[in-house]
């Protein structure tokens, strides 16, 4: 390739045909938490783990997001009662996605998503009866925050093209892992204590629902920061390892 510049959704094609990301998927599809929760094993501590975790991971990637859309102040330490910052037209924010005649950039669409979901964690929550007090008092893993800490880098390094390409990539999988772990834990044969459709649920069914244009969004960033194969691909990689770190964390709770 010799470092030419590719059209953004020939960058996804790619990558998506990469040995790592066909491995990644398949270690996601058979991963022992998944499996166990399909076989009605998945242990108390383990579903717990899954919001302590994830209450750091939203927190963290809202802020990451944030200042990937060009919100540099954006700064809360809980995203209960947040509001997400207006998205303000830039030089250096044309994605081509329209909204009412407006763009709308993929990490500023990301940000609200994750402000959003928070008070569906809390719900999820609820059910092991932990308040959001509790959870910010969690202390967290280290292995399952390495997903999260890694968005940080990509934000600090201002590399919105590595994220953009990261999200098209692996959002899919995180999503399928999400309809899986949804139809098991509501499945009542199974035994967790959830009703069919239960509030409770919700956070993981709402990341169970596939991003509409999420190529779209992904190739307007890829195409306005005009980077290169090479400069993306191991952003994309080491990404998709932490995300694989997070569920064997969470599966190796007691």
């Amino acid at each position: 390739m010799n470092h030419q510049t590719m059209k953004g959704q020939d960058i996804l094609n790619k990558l998506r045909q990469e040995r790592f990301n066909q491995q990644t998927e398949t270690i996601l599809s058979m991963h022992p938490f998944l499996l166990a929760a399909e076989k009605g094993s998945l242990t108390n501590a383990q579903r717990k783990a899954f919001a302590q975790e994830q209450y750091f991971i939203q927190l963290s990637d809202a802020i990451s997001f944030a200042s990937l859309a060009g919100h540099l102040n954006f700064n809360p330490s809980s995203l209960t009662n947040v509001l997400t910052p207006t998205q303000q037209p830039n030089d250096n924010n044309k994605a081509d996605i329209e909204n009412n005649g407006k763009t709308q950039d993929l990490f500023q669409f990301l940000l609200g998503g994750e402000i959003f979901a928070s008070s569906l964690l809390l719900d999820y929550a609820k059910h092991f009866d932990l308040d959001e007090a509790s959870l910010a008092a969690y202390s967290p893993i280290a292995k399952a925050q390495g997903y999260p800490s890694y968005w940080s880098r990509l934000a600090l390094s201002k590399n919105r093209a590595a994220g953009a390409a990261a999200c098209a990539v692996n959002f899919p999988a995180w999503g399928e892992m999400c309809r899986r772990l949804y139809d098991a834990l509501q499945n009542q044969d199974l035994n967790y204590g959830y009703d069919i459709n239960d509030k409770a649920l919700a956070f993981i069914r709402f990341f169970a629902s596939p991003i509409e244009d999420l190529d779209k969004m992904a190739v307007a960033v890829l195409e306005e920061e005009n980077a290169t194969y090479e400069e993306i691909v191991d952003h994309v990689r080491l990404l998709q390892e932490y995300e694989v770190l997070f569920w064997d964390a969470i599966y190796e709770v007691k």
